[in-house]
């Protein structure tokens, strides 16, 4: 039996470009640089995006000084490669390396590319099949049209020295020859999504909320108004037939000025002059109710804000700090990080087997010891914020007017201190001798 679901769409449309040679991601070919745009207008995704990424990366590479190695003319080290490679994973879920070869086949310069600027070659185009597009504005921000001589196309990763030699001649010599991408994609043959697609409409609402707020703010929380005044005559300058403004378009009044003038946070509750020649020319003010949606807004930024963190797969505690008790000595806040440090293990495993591979063909044995580990966040980082938090409190407690015995046992069952800590904390000071 089948099933068909019509409300069901699929979330990108993969199809091939015959101008360019590659296969479009998405349909306006724009999908990564769509998320970027939503991710950076609501918080929270990009909060959860940042945790994610210091997650993936961890707390660098095991092996002492492995970072501060350079890897290209650059400039750049392998623990910047480690963070600018985490970031696109906690994202997008794939990664590209670039890399070159020296003549004795051997790579001698490895750089980053931005996982947003890759397009896969067409499969059924033989002069682009097997290779990466290379491009800076799939999204068209800078420019308006793509411009074909400025897409790069590199061969896909492969360190065989035959296949090798082979691209480099095809390439027409060293001279020529542009290396190799090595492309991570967990889909194998198809884009990607996002780490948190799922949920992208919320970070639409999110910024939505963003953008009603602000507008509030900046109109001064005044309520909304009508003005019936009379029919002006259009200016004389106005209809012009050297004019550049559109026709049937006006300047806007003095009058409409200085009500201009007075919207907005710090103009708010001033006072305007107005003035008329008779009764019949007097301006009326009305206003008109809306809704009040500050409720209806903080309900729906909760759930929305919710869902994001559900989204990213990240413990609410990393996100929401004051939303915690912040007792048992920091013991939530510890739990959340073994837990995203134990979700987040299978990416870290994958950039290592990623670098010892890329590395293992690097022209200098750059890691002798060849232990390409990444160390998860240390459980410990909670402990200072914890410690902020409950010390004030602990220090009442043990001002206040209570028997020894009810602040002993606080200090054990709330705050999570051992029996004998919490005895001497309570103890008497010794009297002077």
């Amino acid at each position: 039996m089948k099933t068909y679901l019509p409300q069901i769409e699929r979330r990108i449309f993969v199809r091939p470009n015959q101008t360019f040679g590659i296969l479009n991601y998405d349909l306006d070919n724009a999908y990564p640089q769509r998320m970027l745009e939503l991710v950076a207008a609501s918080p929270t995704a990009k909060d959860c995006w940042n945790k994610r990424a210091k997650f993936i990366a961890g707390n660098g590479f095991e092996q002492p000084d492995l970072g501060k190695q350079v890897i290209n003319q650059k400039g750049l080290t392998l623990a910047k490669l480690l963070k600018a490679v985490a970031t696109d994973k906690a994202l997008f879920t794939g990664f590209g390396i670039h890399v070159n070869y020296n003549a004795n086949f051997k790579i001698s310069d490895v750089n980053y590319v931005k996982f947003e600027d890759i397009r896969m070659g067409d499969t059924d185009n033989p002069e682009t099949a097997d290779k990466y597009a290379l491009y800076s504005d799939w999204g068209r921000k800078t420019w308006k049209n793509i411009m074909r001589s400025r897409i790069t196309f590199l061969d896909k990763y492969n360190p065989d020295e035959q296949v090798i030699k082979d691209q480099v001649l095809a390439a027409g010599g060293w001279e020529n020859y542009k290396g190799q991408l090595f492309y991570f994609n967990p889909e194998v043959d198809d884009y990607p999504l996002i780490e948190a697609d799922s949920v992208w409409e919320d970070f639409e609402t999110e910024a939505g909320i963003k953008i009603f707020n602000n507008r509030e703010v900046t109109t001064g929380f005044l309520p909304s108004t009508m003005l019936f005044m009379q029919s002006r005559r259009e200016e004389a300058d106005n209809s012009r037939p050297d004019s550049d403004e559109m026709p049937y378009s006006s300047t806007p009044s003095q009058l409409e000025k200085d009500l201009g003038a007075f919207q907005g946070a710090k103009s708010a509750q001033k006072i305007i002059v107005i003035e008329y020649e008779d009764e019949t020319s007097k301006p009326e003010f009305q206003s008109y109710s809306i809704q009040n949606n500050d409720k209806l807004f903080a309900t729906t930024e909760k759930s929305v804000e919710a869902r994001i963190i559900k989204g990213f797969s990240i413990p609410k505690e990393l996100i929401n700090a004051e939303g915690t008790s912040g007792l048992s000595n920091g013991g939530e806040k510890k739990e959340a990080i073994r837990e995203f440090n134990d979700n987040t293990a299978p990416e870290r495993l994958e950039l290592s087997e990623t670098f010892a591979e890329i590395f293992s063909h690097y022209y200098t044995g750059i890691n002798p010891a060849d232990n390409w580990n990444i160390l998860q966040v240390p459980a410990n980082v909670a402990d200072d914020i914890t410690g902020i938090k409950a010390g004030a409190s602990i220090n009442q407690l043990l001002l206040a007017d209570l028997p020894a015995g009810n602040k002993i046992a606080t200090l054990v069952y709330a705050y999570g201190f051992k029996m004998a800590e919490a005895e001497q904390m309570v103890a008497p000071p010794n009297p002077p001798r």
